[in-house]
């Protein structure tokens, strides 16, 4: 190979790299400043960019000044960065004012130029090529495996905003790469080496600003608020605001009498606050808080227990439950960074309580501990740690959550004692969302562990935020009963479900004009099909196949929801699936144009064969396939690697790495062989993978990262061959159509990116699956119609 060629493949590899680092970086940040959609919208900007680059290649016959176009590239993100960081974008009021749309269109216009760039230079070199366009291809995947190393190492290390300038030093590196002269190689050099000394400084100076509406920035307006601390990983931010206005105790009676104790507020990713409590176990207030607590039922039930908190935030329960007086509490975490603030600089104001010695931490997450311990608890708790999310604003219905599953529900009950007791809290919603929906959840997993009449297995109650519900193994005796209606009692708690509840026991303290939770946990009980089929929002119990536990559209709430537009105030127009809707809508736009118009240009200018229709359909379905598959397998290994951010590393690093190595074989592999081979494996995956994630959660973390390796890559490796080699059998048919097919495959895949998230949220993970081999299977069709 010679020193030009691989001085352009180094090129490709770092500015695919930089791609990469970007993309993940604006994923993160997006997530903090607003909400997990606009995380979301990242995927469909980066492949609609990738689209838009085919159209202007196939307006240029001469080739593109790479160096150029690199420079381009790392300026762009600069620009972006500063436009979504300064220009103030409101998601709240777009309903209500036009001006938001446009500076939304500016924002996707911003962030979408680097990848538009990117796309030139990847879309360039294919073109180029020819039909020795599988080598950058592979460069690409090479690269874009780099990438999603640099960023998740970059993140946990220096933060989201110094990434950003990583992202801009491997673009230029690429420019110095793909640069001929010498004097422009070292003064690219020298810039990247500048920007590298120079990053922590310059962006300490421009951290991102966030939607004035996250609680994050509502803290900061607290006039005596300190902003102490802020630590990065790859999958969340951790921010500290110490102040006196801090008062978080979801549940606590309304008849403490006195002054609650001091809390600062943990943030994570702008949301919360979780409190922090300036307070011993062992002091008196300590114990009055357990008892005004709504789980302090279980301990009145189950005194001296062996416990287990899952989610157990900054550690309110945990000190609750150590003030009862438990002889033990382990505790499973799913955010890394709480736990070592808590045994790092909040070590002394939590009085050490994560050192107390009746205190243990499971090295695994909630559902790792779930599937791992060998211990049987009296009590496992599901802790409400998580902020209040209204309903209406859908802002979280695509954030999966494994904790919350019926399975997840089912091995915490296979894990108590015989006469164990689960409790879990939820918040209160008008209409009932939430609680209702963790009832019927719980409900499910009664019912899979075969208790096929759970009216006397289980208690709930209410005050005036939140819901509490109490299962237990063996069932409630008299004793227990009359002990649960004093503990209601004590603190005016109303109950919602009792074994034997009487109607004058209802609604006596935090009075509805309506008791709807009663009525509707007693429909839930009594025929939950049916209930959950007429109530007016999705209460269907979240699976493992489908966790999402806040997505509670449904489409008979359409017309209301379009009602509200322009008139009431809330974030996104009601629901999170309608976000996705309109994306479609604007994706399905964009991609008609983008797919049709180099191919006319390519044609009429340079009066090339036109390709027959089954390459359309083919690099269609190529388009789709890739993220049908890859979208779904990250959020379903994220049970098995404990976190999304590990899940995201391993996933797509085997699929990237191995697709690439994949791509490198096309002359080796005939298509028409290896595309049912690739089908096969895809339904075998599909099959099996369910599982492989239920009987590895107990392995060790090496084991289940290897496991993850070797059942991505073979797919990847296949994957990573089909548009090779249709570019082959493309460019001998019709030479210069390659930036059609590079359009092509980009605005398939901007539509499948959100088909993706659409049909995982209704049919749930294996659906999507389902579809993206079913898309392969097209492509094998579609190629025998090559011509």
């Amino acid at each position: 190979m010679s020193e030009s060629k691989s001085s352009k493949y180094i090129g490709l590899i770092l500015l695919s790299a930089g791609v990469l680092t970007f993309e993940i970086t604006l994923t993160r940040l997006f997530a903090i400043q607003q909400f997990h959609h606009f995380a979301f919208v990242v995927i469909s900007l980066a492949v609609m960019g990738f689209s838009a680059s085919g159209v202007i290649l196939s307006l240029r016959k001469n080739p593109l000044p790479l160096t150029l176009v690199s420079i381009g590239f790392a300026t762009a993100i600069g620009i972006s960065y500063l436009t979504i960081n300064y220009l103030p974008f409101d998601s709240y009021s777009i309903s209500l004012d036009p001006k938001q749309i446009w500076i939304l269109l500016l924002y996707f216009t911003a962030t979408g130029a680097p990848f538009l760039l990117a796309g030139l230079a990847i879309g360039s070199s294919l073109s180029e090529s020819g039909t020795e366009a599988f080598r950058p291809y592979a460069a690409n995947f090479f690269g874009s495996a780099l990438g999603c190393l640099v960023a998740i190492t970059s993140i946990s290390l220096i933060g989201g905003e110094t990434t950003i300038v990583i992202s801009v030093v491997l673009g230029l590196l690429s420019a110095a790469a793909f640069s001929s002269n010498r004097v422009i190689r070292l003064a690219l050099i020298g810039t990247t080496i500048f920007l590298a000394l120079s990053s922590t400084y310059l962006m300490s100076r421009l951290r991102i600003n966030l939607s004035p509406y996250k609680p994050l920035s509502i803290a900061r307006l607290f006039p005596d608020a300190k902003e102490a601390l802020t630590e990065w990983s790859v999958s969340s931010r951790l921010d500290v605001i110490e102040t006196n206005s801090v008062h978080v105790f979801p549940g606590l009676s309304l008849n403490v009498i006195g002054i609650p104790p001091e809390q600062i507020g943990f943030f994570i990713d702008g949301d919360g606050p979780i409190p922090v409590t300036k307070l011993a176990p062992d002091n008196p207030l300590a114990s009055d808080l357990a008892v005004n607590m709504p789980s302090g039922l279980a301990q009145v039930l189950r005194p001296n227990a062996e416990m287990l908190i899952l989610q157990p935030g900054g550690g309110l329960e945990v000190l609750s439950a150590l003030a009862s007086g438990v002889d033990s509490v382990t505790i499973a975490s799913d955010e890394p960074l709480i736990l070592e603030a808590l045994q790092g600089p909040y070590q002394e104001y939590s009085f050490d309580l994560l050192e107390d010695t009746r205190v243990s931490i499971s090295p695994r997450t909630s559902r790792g501990s779930l599937a791992t311990s060998h211990t049987k608890f009296d009590i496992i708790l599901f802790a409400l740690t998580d902020s209040f999310r209204p309903i209406t604003s859908g802002a979280f219905s695509l954030t999966e959550n494994y904790i919350l599953t019926v399975e997840s529900l089912t091995q915490a009950l296979e894990s108590l004692k015989g006469d164990g007791l689960l409790v879990l809290s939820r918040w209160l919603g008008t209409p009932p969302s939430e609680s209702a929906r963790a009832w019927a959840t719980l409900l499910a997993a009664l019912a899979k562990i075969g208790v096929t009449d759970p009216n006397s297995n289980l208690i709930a109650y209410r005050d005036m935020r939140t819901a509490t519900m109490v299962a237990s193994l063996e069932g409630f005796n008299p004793e227990e009963l009359a002990l649960t209606r004093g503990f209601l009692s004590q603190n005016s708690y109303d109950p919602i479900h009792l074994p034997d509840l009487q109607l004058e026991e209802l609604n006596l303290y935090n009075r509805l004009p309506v008791d709807n939770y009663y009525s509707l946990f007693r429909d839930l009980l009594n025929d939950p099909s049916s209930t959950e089929e007429s109530y007016e929002f999705n209460l269907q119990p979240p699976t493992d196949n489908n966790p999402f536990f806040y997505h509670f559209f449904r489409w008979s709430q359409t017309p209301d929801v379009l009602d509200e537009l322009g008139v009431r105030w809330q974030p996104f127009g009601g629901s999170g699936y309608l976000v996705l809707l309109l994306l479609l809508g604007l994706m399905i736009l964009l991609a008609l144009p983008l797919g049709i118009t180099p191919l006319l240009v390519v044609i009429r200018r340079d009066k090339v064969k036109r390709p027959g229709a089954g390459f359309s359909l083919y690099f269609g379905f190529l388009g789709a396939g890739y993220l049908l598959i890859e979208i779904p397998l990250i959020q379903q290994f994220t049970l098995i690697l404990d976190r999304p951010a590990n899940a995201f590393a391993v996933v797509l690093f085997s699929m990237l790495f191995s697709s690439g190595l994949g791509s490198l074989f096309v002359k080796r592999i005939s298509l028409r062989k290896m595309l049912p081979l690739l089908i096969g494996y895809l339904a075998l995956l599909i099959s099996i993978s369910p599982t492989i994630v239920a009987i590895s959660l107990g392995w060790s973390a090496s084991l289940r990262v290897l496991l993850t390796f070797l059942l991505i890559s073979p797919a990847g490796f296949l994957m990573g061959i089909p548009f090779a080699s249709g570019l082959r059998q493309l460019e001998r048919i019709a030479p210069g159509v390659i930036p059609w097919a590079w359009a092509v495959n980009g605005a398939i895949s901007g539509i499948a990116g959100v088909l993706a998230a659409m049909i995982t949220l209704d049919l749930g993970l294996r659906a999507t699956m389902i579809l993206g081999a079913l898309t392969y299977v097209g492509a094998y069709i579609s190629s025998s119609k090559f011509k």
